[in-house]
C-alpha cells in the first residue's frame, strides 16, 4: 500500500469550513480556525485549518474481502481523477479529511444510513472523537457501528501545497472545502487547539499583519484566495478554477504570495 505523495513526503489532509456570516451588517464568509497549542510536534502556536495526517486506517478495509458500504456521493475513481491521484490513496484522503473535521472540530460530514438524511446533530457522536484521535477506533468502525455514511459530495478540492525540501515537516497537504452542514456547529474540544471559531478571512490576515497570529504559507494562501470571496455560493462557483497541481518550492517566486514573505522576516514568532 503505497501511502505517500510527492518526493515521499506525509498525505495529510485540512479542510476549510466555511459558513454565510454578517461583517458590519454586510454579508460576508467566515472560515472556521483555530491556534494550535505551544505542546503540537509540527507548527506550534500556528492558526491553521482542521486537518491532520493520513494513516492506515483511512484506507478501505477490505479485511473480510470487501469494503463496507459507508460512502455516497463521487466514488473514488472520481476522486482519483480529481486529486490526480491512484482511487486508493484519494479515498484516504477523502476519509482523512472527514475524519479529522470530526476529530478537531465535531463536524460530521454524513448521512444516517438507509436515506435517513444529512446528520444535523453530531454532538451525539462526540464520544468518538478521542477514540479517533487515539486511533482506538477508525472512522469505518464508527460509522458501521452507527449506521452511518459520509457524503463525499459535501467537500470540495481546494489547493495541494507540499513542504519545502528540507523542511523538519515535510507533507503532501491536499485542501478540501467545506460548507458548515445545516443544523451542526463547529466547536473548539480538541486537545490541540488553544482557540477556535469562526472569522472572516481577511480579519485572520489582519490580525497576521498586525503580529498577533502566527501564518504558515499554505494557510495564508488559502486564507488569501478566501478572501475574495464575501459568500459560499460565489467561493462555490469559482472553486472549479483552482488548481491541484502541487505546490513545492515555486511559493516564493510567485508574486501573489509576494506579502507573506516580505513580512514573514520580521515575524515575531
Amino acid at each position: 500500500m503505497v501511502m505517500e505523495g510527492v518526493g515521499g513526503r506525509k498525505l495529510a489532509a485540512t479542510v476549510l469550513l466555511v459558513r454565510d456570516g454578517i461583517i458590519d451588517g454586510q454579508p460576508d464568509l467566515e472560515v472556521y480556525i483555530q491556534e494550535r497549542v505551544s505542546t503540537m510536534p509540527h507548527f506550534p502556536r500556528a492558526t491553521v485549518f482542521p486537518g491532520g495526517g493520513v494513516d492506515p486506517r483511512d484506507f478501505p478495509d477490505f479485511s473480510d474481502g470487501h469494503s463496507p458500504e459507508i460512502w455516497e456521493g463521487p466514488d473514488a475513481l472520481e476522486w482519483a481523477d480529481r486529486l490526480n491521484t491512484s482511487p486508493e490513496i484519494a479515498y484516504a484522503l477523502v476519509f482523512a479529511a472527514v475524519r479529522e473535521l470530526f476529530e478537531e472540530a465535531g463536524t460530521l460530514l454524513a448521512e444516517h444510513g438507509n436515506g435517513g438524511g444529512l446528520v444535523k446533530d453530531a454532538s451525539k457522536y462526540h464520544a468518538y472523537r478521542e477514540k479517533l484521535e487515539s486511533h482506538e477506533m477508525s472512522l469505518t468502525e464508527m460509522l458501521v457501528r452507527e449506521n452511518l455514511v459520509i457524503r463525499t459530495d459535501l467537500i470540495v478540492p481546494f489547493a495541494r501545497w507540499a513542504s519545502p525540501e528540507g523542511d523538519r515537516a515535510r507533507f503532501d497537504t491536499f485542501s478540501f472545502v467545506a460548507i458548515e452542514p445545516e443544523g451542526q456547529c463547529a466547536d473548539g474540544d480538541t486537545r490541540e487547539a488553544s482557540s477556535t471559531g469562526y472569522f472572516p478571512p481577511e480579519l485572520i490576515l489582519e490580525g497576521w499583519r498586525a503580529g498577533l497570529l502566527r501564518l504558515v504559507i499554505p494557510t495564508w494562501a488559502s486564507l488569501f484566495e478566501l478572501s475574495h470571496f464575501h459568500s459560499t455560493a460565489e467561493l462555490m462557483e469559482s472553486i472549479h478554477e483552482f488548481n491541484l497541481n502541487p505546490i513545492v518550492d515555486d511559493a516564493m517566486n510567485n508574486p501573489r504570495y509576494r506579502e507573506f514573505y516580505e513580512l514573514k522576516r520580521n515575524e515575531r514568532f
